[in-house]
C-alpha cells in the first residue's frame, strides 16, 4: 500500500513538472488556454504545438487536432509548426515527417464531439442554468474561446470556477450561443426502466452501446448490438414476446460507435473482435461509414467487418465464446 501510494506521489509530481515548465507563448491574457477547443494548455504538456498565422500572431495547442483546424480554417505560416518536447522542456520544429491527414482529424472531430454531447454540454448547461443564467453574455465580444474562459474565470459573473466546471461551461456557450448549434437529438432515445430482453440489464446505463428494434409500434431495447441478433433470430429463446419474428421487424437502429448517432442498422458496418468490449464483452461495432470501420479495424486489432446480410444466427454465441 505504502509503494504503491510512492510511485502514485511520483507520478504526479512527475506530471506536475511537466505542466509547470510548458512555456504558454500566446501573447494575450487567455495564453492559457486552447484558442480551437478551449482546453487547458498545461493539462496537455506532451501534447502541445505552436504555429504562426499569416498575421504573425502564436497560437498554441493542447493537440495537433487544433493545429489542423487552424490549418484548414485559418492557414499558418510554412514551416512554423513546433512541438513541445517534454524531455528537452523547449519547442521543437515538428519533424517532416510527421503524419496527420483528413481522415485523422475527421475520426478525433468526431471523438470530441461525442465527449462534448454525452458530458460537457449537460453539465455546462446545468452551470449555466444554475449560475450564470441572468448574465446576458455579448458572445459577439469574443472571437475565441479561450477569450470567453478568460473573461467567465477573471470577471467571477458565475462565481469562483474551478476548470472542471468553467470547461463545459464555456463549451457550452461557445457552440450553443455563439455557434448557434444545438444538441444531438439523433440518438436512441432509452428510457431508464428499460431492460434488455436478452440479459436483463438496465440499457439506459450504457447509451454508447444502445441498439433498437421495431415492430410497428412496439419496440425493444438493447446494450448492444450482440444482444440484439440473439433476440432478432429467435425471440422466443428470451421469453413470451409475440409477434416479434424477424419477418415483423420495421426498424432496426444502432449506435454509431464514432459519432454516436443512431444509424440504421440494415445498412451498418460491422466491426467484429477488435480489442474494444461492449457492456457484454465482444461486439459486433456499428459504423455508417465503412471507411470508419476500416479506421476502427485498424487501430483495435479488429478482425473483420461484416453488413447486415454476413451476420447468422450463431455469430453471436460465436463471440461469447472464442471473440477473439
Amino acid at each position: 500500500m505504502y509503494k504503491k501510494a510512492l510511485v502514485l506521489l511520483s507520478s504526479f509530481s512527475f506530471s506536475a513538472l511537466i505542466a509547470s515548465s510548458l512555456p504558454l507563448l500566446q501573447q494575450d491574457t487567455a495564453k492559457e488556454w486552447d484558442p480551437v477547443t478551449g482546453e487547458k494548455l498545461k493539462n496537455f504538456p506532451n501534447t502541445n504545438f505552436i504555429a504562426k498565422l499569416h498575421n504573425g500572431t502564436i497560437r498554441q495547442y493542447s493537440s495537433f487536432y487544433s493545429v489542423f483546424s487552424d490549418l484548414k480554417n485559418y492557414g499558418l505560416l510554412e514551416n512554423s509548426i513546433y512541438y513541445f518536447d517534454i524531455k528537452k522542456e523547449k519547442f521543437l520544429k515538428l519533424p517532416s515527417d510527421f503524419s496527420y491527414d483528413q481522415k485523422q482529424f475527421e475520426k478525433d472531430h468526431n471523438y470530441k464531439n461525442n465527449i462534448k454531447i454525452k458530458k460537457y454540454y449537460k453539465m455546462g448547461e446545468k452551470i449555466y442554468t444554475q449560475r450564470c443564467k441572468n448574465y446576458q453574455f455579448e458572445m459577439d465580444d469574443f472571437l475565441e474561446i479561450n477569450e470567453l474562459k478568460y473573461f467567465i474565470g477573471s470577471q467571477k459573473i458565475c462565481g469562483d470556477l474551478n476548470e472542471k466546471y468553467l470547461h463545459p461551461l464555456s463549451l457550452y456557450l461557445w457552440d450553443m450561443k455563439k455557434l448557434g448549434l444545438t444538441q444531438n437529438k439523433n440518438i436512441i432515445v432509452v428510457h431508464d426502466n428499460e431492460k434488455c430482453p436478452v440479459c436483463g440489464m438496465f440499457v439506459s446505463k450504457y447509451p454508447k452501446w444502445a441498439a433498437k428494434l421495431y415492430y410497428g409500434e412496439r419496440s425493444y431495447s438493447f446494450d448492444g448490438v450482440k444482444d440484439l441478433m440473439k433476440f432478432y433470430f429467435h425471440s422466443s429463446h428470451f421469453g413470451n414476446y409475440p409477434n416479434t419474428e424477424k419477418t415483423k421487424v420495421t426498424k432496426f437502429e444502432v449506435t454509431d460507435y464514432y459519432t454516436q448517432n443512431a444509424i440504421d442498422g440494415f445498412k451498418a458496418y460491422y466491426v467484429i473482435r477488435s480489442d474494444v468490449y461492449g457492456p457484454m464483452g465482444n461486439e459486433l461495432i456499428p459504423f455508417l461509414n465503412q471507411s470508419d470501420a476500416k479506421s476502427f479495424m485498424i487501430d483495435h486489432d479488429g478482425k473483420k467487418i461484416l453488413q447486415f446480410n454476413e451476420i447468422d444466427e450463431k455469430l453471436p454465441y460465436k463471440l461469447d465464446t472464442n471473440g477473439r
